[in-house]
C-alpha cells in the first residue's frame, strides 16, 4: 500500500460512519452498511476512476464512501468494498447510492436559500 493510500485509510478510520439497516426483504446476507462523508481528495480519486463517465461517477463516489458492511470494514484497496457492492444486488445498491446522495447533498430548502441569495455586481 502506498503512502497516499495509507493516509486515505487512516482518514476513513478517524471519521464518523453513518450506518443504515438494509430492509429485511432485500438483505440477501447484507443487513447493514456504513458510509463516510468524502473529502475533496476522495472525490477527485473517484472522478479519476470514472474517467468522464457520469454513470460510473455515481458508482465510484458511492464505492469511495462505503466503509462498512455488516459492521465489518471494507476497503477499495483490497477489493472488499467492490465485492460487497456486487454482492448487494441492484435494489440494495440503489439504496446505498441514495444514502450517499442524502448524506452528501444539501436539503432542498438549503439549496433554494443559497440560490435565492444571488446578487449581481456590475463594474
Amino acid at each position: 500500500m502506498g503512502v497516499a493510500q495509507d493516509k486515505m485509510a487512516e482518514m476513513k478510520k478517524a471519521r464518523p460512519v453513518y450506518t443504515y439497516d438494509i430492509p429485511a426483504p432485500l438483505a440477501n446476507g447484507i443487513t447493514s452498511i456504513g458510509i463516510v462523508e468524502l473529502t475533496t481528495q476522495e472525490e477527485l480519486m473517484a472522478a479519476k476512476r470514472a474517467a468522464g463517465d457520469t454513470h460510473r461517477l455515481a458508482y465510484e463516489l458511492t464505492m469511495q464512501s462505503l466503509a462498512e458492511v455488516n459492521g465489518s470494514p471494507v476497503k477499495l484497496m483490497d477489493g472488499s468494498a467492490d465485492k460487497a457492492f456486487n454482492d448487494m444486488g441492484p435494489k440494495v445498491r440503489q439504496l446505498v447510492m441514495q444514502a450517499y446522495g442524502r448524506l452528501h447533498g444539501p436539503e432542498d430548502s438549503i439549496v433554494e436559500g443559497f440560490l435565492g441569495s444571488q446578487k449581481v455586481k456590475v463594474g
